[in-house]
């Protein structure tokens, strides 16, 4: 089979899994580089005689079973779902088998039934119950118990060799029967004492595991039906308002032609309401414009434009042109620090167009008379930053976090401008998040405003 084929997703659980066995792999490498520390600090430094060629022949069996664990593991990243699950749980049982095994010959080695090295049986009970079910972990522990006690009495009856540890055990025990049976029964009871508190605390954490991974799947499933609502919303918004531009624009040259005359005389007072509905149909022509753009970027509407390469610098100017009016009105200190070099910016030209028309029209409109407002473009960390400052009315610290939503606008901006959409921000920041930038707000209630566009170059 092929080492591409790619494994389907996994669960948090399974995947928990997955990652013990591998910590379980990389627990044996320091196991093996134990043995052989302890081994050789006890011959050389303690003087403690024991068997050091064995014990280190356990030590390289137990390294070429660990080099081939590493090479299933990657073998079984290949195979089908289920599969790959269940050898997960199988390979986990012929490992722990397996260091059993050759924790009973390291045990024999040091000296038996009367060894130290025994109670190592108790951490891997509780690695078994860590790594297996409870049913597997007192199978695996019950073994651990056969492996100890045909151990102990095959040394009792002479049947294998003892061997003896004289510094430790200057007269041999093993073959004392009392002492045999009372060491036999606290090492099977606190073998199987651990299994069972271990099992009792994994069995628990793994309820809680699934609950979260429920809970998880839950809030993901809602997540997406949510997300396709809000599509589904978007897509009828984006329907509305398309077929709803055209005959407003319509209505809008209609009653400005009455307006100027093109269709005879009116009285002062037909004038003065024509000029209102037209005034009125502005504004839904604006309300109209802003939801195209927003939902546009929401469903990712394709604009009719490409991509190009446009200085932020020329885009600052053009944007200020249209504005100067303004600008000249409220007579505006306007200052602009463009950067040395043109800064290019990939982007389509609208979308650019936009989102200055929007920071600096709302600089320029909530701004007080003689007010400031500089503008800086910057270069810098691989990114075009733009800055826009102003001495306007500032925000409030409880709107702050709002006026990113859609269609809400704080209460001192309407007191300055009643007809706004409360769109803008959020076109903004969504045609901004579009190209991978980022937007920043700072800003302190009537004193001014800095916002700070950044875009990856």
């Amino acid at each position: 089979m092929s080492t591409d084929t790619p494994v389907p997703e996994r669960s948090s659980v399974e995947e928990e899994l997955i990652k013990r066995v591998l910590w379980f792999i990389t627990l044996r490498w320091i196991t093996v580089a134990g043995i052989c520390a302890t081994s050789l600090i006890a011959c050389f430094i303690l003087n403690i005689g024991m068997p050091l060629i064995p014990i280190l022949i356990i030590a390289a069996g137990i390294l070429l079973f660990n080099f081939v664990c590493i090479t299933y593991h990657h073998y079984i990243k290949c195979i089908s779902y289920s599969q790959y699950i269940k050898s997960h749980h199988q390979f986990a049982n012929l490992q722990i088998f397996t260091d059993w095994i050759a924790l009973v010959f390291l045990v024999h080695y040091t000296g038996g039934i009367e060894s130290p090295v025994i109670f190592y049986f108790i951490f891997h009970v509780i690695i078994a119950a860590i790594l297996l079910s409870r049913k597997a972990c007192y199978l695996q522990t019950s073994f651990a118990v056969l492996l100890i006690i045909s151990l102990s009495i095959l040394e009792y009856l002479n049947i294998i060799p003892h061997v003896q540890n004289k510094e430790l055990f200057p007269n041999p025990i093993y073959d004392n029967s009392l002492y045999l049976l009372s060491i036999l029964f606290f090492c099977v009871t606190s073998l199987y004492v651990s299994a069972y508190l271990a099992t009792s605390i994994t069995n628990q954490i793994r309820k809680r595991e699934k609950e979260i991974v429920v809970l998880k799947d839950n809030i993901t499933h809602a997540y997406h039906a949510l997300e396709m609502k809000d599509r589904e919303k978007s897509e009828f918004t984006y329907k509305v308002t398309h077929e709803l531009r055209s005959p407003l624009s319509a209505i809008q040259s209609l009653l400005k032609s009455i307006e100027e005359g093109y269709a005879g005389e009116i009285s002062e007072k037909a004038k003065e309401l024509i000029i209102r509905s037209e005034k009125r149909t502005g504004f839904l022509l604006t309300l109209v414009k802003d939801l195209l753009d927003l939902v546009t970027g929401k469903i990712g509407k394709p604009r009719e434009s490409n991509s190009k390469s446009v200085d932020i610098n020329e885009a600052v100017k053009s944007t200020l042109h249209l504005m100067q009016e303004k600008v000249k009105e409220k007579n505006i200190k306007l200052t602009v620090n463009t950067t040395e070099k043109p800064a290019y910016l990939e982007i389509i030209p609208d979308d650019l167009d936009i989102i200055m028309t929007n920071l600096i029209g709302n600089a320029i409109k909530y701004i007080k008379e003689g007010g400031t407002i500089n503008i800086n473009n910057i270069i810098a960390d691989n990114e075009i930053r733009i800055e826009i400052s102003d001495t306007g009315i500032g925000i409030h610290k409880d709107d702050i976090n709002k006026i990113f939503e859609e269609f809400y606008r704080s209460n001192n901006a309407k007191a300055i401008e009643s007809d706004g959409t409360g769109l803008g921000l959020a076109i903004v920041r969504n045609l901004i998040k579009r190209y991978d930038g980022h937007i920043d707000v700072q800003s302190t209630f009537e004193k001014g405003t800095t916002v700070t566009v950044t875009f990856p170059v």
